[in-house]
C-alpha cells in the first residue's frame, strides 16, 4: 500500500498555547504526559443541594490538591447525559469543572477548564484518552486526557478521566482564530440555530443560521454552492473517517450526538471536533457490548456513513447529491490519509499496556488497589484495539486489492445487517465457519453489506445451501434491485450452490449487496468465508 506524508503547517499534534505563561505552558505539557494528579473536590452542604436540584448549575468549590494550596473559587456542575449521567448523590458522579470564572489567571497544571468523566461506560477507563491522540495525530480536533485520582467532601470518589475543556487554549491548537463562535451538540441535537453557544457572543447566530439554511436548502444547485462556503467538508470528511475508523457508535456520524462545532473566524466556516469517546473501537453496551464490530470504517469497502446516520443535517445534505462526481473520491483519499497518518506506524495495543503501566506507578503509592486495576484495563483496551485494528488493516488492504484489476476482497470480515419480515436473519457459527442463516415463513429475510466502491465493474459470488424451499426464492442483488429480472437466485434445494452477480459502481454510487431469501417457506445458509468481491477489467 502507497504511504502518504502530510504537513499541517499551524496545526500541530499537542498544540500552540501562546496565551499561557512560561510557568503554565511546562505545567500543561506534563499534566497531558501522564500526569495523575489527586485531589480534593470541596463543595459546601448548600451547593451540594443546588446540585441536587439543578445538576447542570454552576456552583462555587475549592480544589483541594495534595501538596499545593488549595483553589479557592472554582466553579462546578455535573456532567454527562443518558448513560453516563450520575446524580450529586451517587458514588461517582461526572464534573466539569472551570477554575478561573472567579479567580482571574487561576490555572489547574496550566488548565482553566476541564471535565471529570466517571468512565461509566468504559471499564478501560482508556477510550477516550488513545482516541483523542489517534485524532490528533491524523490532524482532527480533539481534546486531551490523563487521569486523576479524586474525592469529594473527603470520601474517595476513585479514578477518573481528566480532559481538557473546550476554550480558547484549546481551540489554538487547531485553528488561527480562536476567537470565533463554538457550539455544543448537545444530546442528539443536529446543526440548528438553537445549539448552546459555549463560546462567542450568544446573541450573534449569523453563522450559525447560515449554516443550517445551507444544510437545508431545497434547491441542489444552490446548496452546492452554498454548503461550501460555511462548512469545511474536506474537514468533514477527515472527522467522518476518524469516527469511522474509531467505531465512534456515539459521535456526530451515527446520532449526533457528542460533538462540538466550531466557527473558524479565520476561513468563515465550520469544523467539526470529535467529543464523548468513551464508546470505541466496536465496544457498545447499547448493542451488545463485549465484541468489537467491524462494520464501520471509512474505506472504500465499507459504508462511508452508518446507515442511521444519513439523517443526519450533514450527511443528508452532502451524500444525497446524485450530480457531485468528486464526494466520493474526496471522501476515499480524505480516509486513507487518515489512516496512514493516525493508524500506520504506532503499536496502538502496545500504547494502550503503556498508558495504563504509568498511570499504575502514578498511584501506587497512595491507593495500591485502585492501582492495580490499570493491569486488566489496560489489558482490555489493548485486546479491544488489536481486535479493531486488525479489522481496520485488512480492510484498507482491500481497498488496495480492488483498485487493481482482477482484485478480490472477502466479505467475512465486514458487518452484514439483517432484516426478516415473517422469518429469520442472523449470523451463526458451526466449528471454524461463520454463516449467514435466513429464514421465511411466507415473507422475506435478508442480509445487506454497504460499500462505497470506486468506479468500475465487480462480481460478487457466494455458495449457498438451501432447504425446504417451498415457492422461495434465494437471490443475490444490488438493493433497489428487487423487481429486476434474471437476478441469479435459487429455487431449489441445494446441498452447495454458487452465485455469481456482476455490476457496475457509477461516480455517485453507493451500492448496497442484499442476500435475500423470499417466498411461502425456505431456509438457507451462506458461508461468510465464500462471499467473495472482486474487481473485473
Amino acid at each position: 500500500m502507497r504511504l502518504y506524508c502530510f504537513t499541517f503547517g499551524w496545526l500541530s499534534l499537542w498544540g500552540v498555547f501562546s496565551s499561557l505563561t512560561a510557568e503554565e505552558q511546562p505545567a500543561r505539557t506534563q499534566l497531558f504526559a501522564g500526569l495523575v494528579p489527586r485531589f480534593d473536590l470541596q463543595i459546601s452542604p448548600e451547593n451540594i443541594q443546588k446540585l441536587v436540584k439543578d445538576p447542570k448549575v454552576l456552583v462555587e468549590c475549592n480544589l483541594a490538591e495534595v501538596g499545593q494550596p488549595v483553589m479557592t473559587q472554582c466553579m462546578i456542575k455535573l456532567k454527562g447525559t443518558y448513560g453516563s449521567f450520575r446524580p450529586i448523590t451517587d458514588p461517582r458522579p461526572g464534573f466539569s469543572l472551570r477554575t478561573k470564572k472567579v479567580v482571574d489567571e487561576q490555572y489547574f497544571h496550566g488548565i482553566a477548564k476541564f471535565q471529570l468523566n466517571n468512565c461509566a461506560q468504559d471499564t478501560s477507563y482508556l477510550h477516550e484518552l488513545l482516541a483523542g491522540e489517534m485524532a490528533r495525530r491524523g490532524g482532527i480536533p480533539a481534546s486531551r486526557c490523563t487521569h486523576a485520582y479524586v474525592s469529594l467532601n473527603g470520601k474517595v470518589l476513585g479514578t477518573y478521566v481528566l480532559k481538557e475543556g473546550f476554550d480558547g487554549d484549546f481551540l489554538r491548537a487547531f485553528f488561527k482564530n480562536h476567537r470565533g463562535h463554538l457550539y455544543d451538540g448537545g444530546l442528539h441535537n443536529d446543526i440548528s440555530p438553537d445549539l448552546e453557544c459555549d463560546r462567542g457572543n450568544l446573541a450573534d447566530k449569523i453563522k450559525i443560521t447560515e449554516f443550517t439554511q445551507a444544510l437545508n436548502e431545497s434547491v441542489l444547485e444552490k446548496r452546492r454552492v452554498r454548503l461550501p462556503k460555511i462548512l469545511d467538508v474536506d474537514a468533514y470528511l477527515s472527522h467522518l473517517a476518524m469516527e469511522d475508523i474509531l467505531d465512534h457508535v456515539d459521535g456526530y456520524s451515527y446520532r449526533a450526538n457528542n460533538y462540538r462545532v466550531y466557527e473558524d473566524p479565520s476561513t468563515g466556516k465550520f469544523v467539526f471536533i470529535l467529543h464523548g469517546m468513551d464508546i470505541m473501537f466496536g465496544i457498545d453496551p447499547y448493542y451488545g457490548g463485549g465484541h468489537p464490530r467491524q462494520y464501520v470504517l471509512a474505506s472504500p469497502l465499507a459504508a462511508p456513513l452508518y446507515p442511521g446516520s444519513s439523517e443526519t443535517a450533514v450527511a443528508r445534505a452532502l451524500w444525497s447529491d446524485p450530480e457531485d462526481m468528486t464526494l466520493r473520491q474526496r471522501f476515499r483519499q480524505r480516509a486513507l490519509r487518515v489512516y496512514q497518518q493516525a493508524i500506520v506506524g504506532v503499536d496502538w495495543p502496545a500504547r494502550a499496556l503503556l498508558v495504563a503501566a504509568h498511570a499504575k506507578a502514578q498511584m501506587m503509592e497512595y491507593d495500591p488497589k485502585e492501582a492495580a486495576k490499570f493491569d486488566e484495563r489496560g489489558r482490555e483496551a489493548a485486546a479491544q484495539l488489536r481486535e479493531r485494528l486488525d479489522a481496520v488493516h485488512a480492510q484498507f488492504a482491500d481497498v488496495e486489492q480492488l483498485s487493481q484489476p482482477q482484485g478480490q476482497a472477502n466479505l467475512a470480515k465486514y458487518f452484514w445487517f439483517y432484516n426478516a419480515d415473517q422469518g429469520e436473519a442472523s449470523e451463526v457459527g458451526q466449528g471454524r465457519q461463520n454463516f449467514i442463516r435466513l429464514k421465511t415463513s411466507g415473507g422475506k429475510a435478508d442480509g445487506r453489506l454497504a460499500m462505497c466502491l470506486e468506479p468500475g465493474r465487480y462480481q460478487c459470488s457466494l455458495t449457498a445451501m438451501t432447504q425446504g424451499m417451498k415457492q422461495a426464492q434465494l437471490v443475490l442483488r444490488l438493493s433497489g434491485q428487487s423487481t429486476q429480472p434474471n437476478l441469479p437466485h435459487l429455487e431449489d434445494n441445494q446441498t452447495a450452490k454458487v452465485l455469481t452477480y456482476e455490476f457496475k459502481v457509477g461516480t455517485t454510487d453507493d451500492p448496497v449487496i442484499v442476500i435475500e431469501l423470499k417466498g411461502q417457506a425456505g431456509e438457507a445458509l451462506i458461508s461468510k468465508d465464500t462471499i467473495l468481491l472482486r474487481r473485473l477489467p
